[in-house]
């Protein structure tokens, strides 16, 4: 059943929140649901699920309906007989879309997830409002298996302790081979050639200890967009979303309310 987008917060009500299987492209897709309102997408990063958004869904959801889909293959969604790669991810997404939304959604990302976002926007720009690109993967300096490795392993540290039994159990979950072959394939993408040719707005953003997106490659990617911006979350490292949900929220509601025309 297709999602009405309802707009405004109806009075005397709590968030909905909601969990459910929809089938995508022949395939069953884990969505949660946070809230009321207009519409809004959260897009995880490489080998983890949905889960380590929910922070910061629950406080968009307090006054927008968010949507948080575990990509095939990823969390708790059905996996695909082959990794869908970039392309495949976004063609999913955009029938996640148009089966749930009948406007242009805004989409906030974190690493890999913000090379989907933009190849999703690319592909299918009448499905895409304002892009919030959190942390985005790859800088270049790190287009190699053991840098970026050393630098995954450099920020988890600086990330809360509660995130990482959550990140440990998804990238089980997903499993060694499909987890390389999506590395690669995000390896070998050039998100800065893909973001030079949106006309969406575009917000780069990034923690300050992030040790994956250094500040000279996030506002690379911004200043490469015709539409960018740049900001930084302070103390936050990668995962923003989780660790300073009501920070990065606030960005983003900021964001939008510069960008109404954008919106559906």
């Amino acid at each position: 059943m297709k999602a009405d987008c309802p707009r405004g917060y109806p009075s005397g009500m709590r968030p909905r929140r909601s969990t459910e299987f929809v089938e995508v492209s022949g395939l069953e897709m884990h969505v949660r649901e946070v809230g009321f309102g207009e519409p809004i997408l959260l897009l995880h990063g490489l080998g983890v699920s949905g889960r380590y958004l929910m922070p910061l869904a629950h406080v968009l959801g307090e006054r927008r309906h968010v949507y948080v889909p575990d990509l095939p293959g990823w969390g708790r969604s059905e996996r695909p007989s082959r990794p869908l790669g970039l392309t495949g991810a976004a063609d999913v997404l955009a029938e996640l879309l148009r089966t749930r939304c009948h406007v242009a959604v805004p989409i906030v990302a974190n690493s890999y997830g913000c090379q989907v976002a933009l190849a999703l926007a690319e592909r299918h720009p009448e499905l895409v409002g304002p892009l919030v690109l959190l942390g985005p993967t790859v800088d270049p300096r790190y287009r190699s298996w053991l840098l970026h490795a050393v630098r995954l392993g450099l920020d988890s540290v600086r990330e809360p302790r509660s995130l990482w039994p959550i990140l440990a159990g998804d990238y089980a979950r997903m499993g060694l081979r499909p987890l390389v072959a999506t590395a690669r394939a995000a390896l070998e993408d050039r998100p800065e050639e893909r973001v030079s040719r949106l006309d969406t707005p575009v917000l780069v953003a990034r923690g300050e200890r992030d040790a994956i997106t250094t500040p000279e490659w996030a506002r690379g990617c911004a200043s490469h967009a015709p539409r960018g911006s740049f900001a930084t979350v302070e103390n936050a490292a990668h995962a923003a979303h989780f660790s300073h949900p009501r920070a990065v929220a606030r960005l983003v509601e900021s964001f939008l309310a510069e960008h109404p025309d954008r919106l559906g």
